[in-house]
């Protein structure tokens, strides 16, 4: 059992991280084994995230004070925190792939970009397409014009030279 005062500079700790973090979900965990922690740890860190097990009176305290507080109440009976300070969605989808393998886990509550949201949201959150896949559509949306703007003003020019070539043709013959 921890101390007051290890408790106080665990969530001192935390709430330092906290701070930086933009994205945090709050799993249900019901039996998951330290063989599957290692695994789930792992598949977070290559999306730049970080996956905790901590005791709920020092996250209640890490979190106290902060636009994170409305997570409070939900830390009730066993519960994992995954989070990161990049991209949440692709967190998101980590975590829903792993939570179908493993049926006793599931999203309780999550924060993202300063709102908090229920369950059925956070479930949302992994359907969405990742930062990559939004930037690269806006990219082909914002190019579609000046493509066609630049075949706009490529077609009179090439069918002018397409008909000076045709006439050369005939004063040669």
């Amino acid at each position: 059992m921890l101390t007051r005062e290890q408790k106080r500079v665990q969530s001192d700790a935390l709430r330092e991280v906290f701070s930086d973090v933009n994205t945090l979900f709050l799993i249900n965990n019901a039996g998951l084994g330290v063989n599957d922690v290692n695994v789930i740890r792992t598949q977070v860190r290559e999306v730049e995230g970080a996956f905790k097990v901590v005791k709920h009176s020092v996250v209640k305290l890490a979190i106290e004070g902060t636009d994170k507080e409305g997570l409070g109440p939900h830390l009730q009976g066993p519960k994992m925190l995954a989070y990161t300070s990049g991209d949440g969605v692709a967190l998101a989808k980590v975590l829903r792939n792993f939570i179908k393998d493993h049926p006793s886990l599931s999203f309780e509550e999550a924060y993202m970009e300063g709102e908090l949201l229920d369950a059925k949201a956070a479930e949302l959150i992994a359907e969405l397409p990742s930062r990559e896949e939004l930037i690269s559509k806006m990219l082909f949306v914002l190019q579609s014009p000046m493509r066609r703007l630049a075949v706009a003003l490529n077609s009179p020019i090439q069918k002018f030279v397409s008909v000076l070539s045709q006439v050369a043709e005939q004063k040669e013959a």
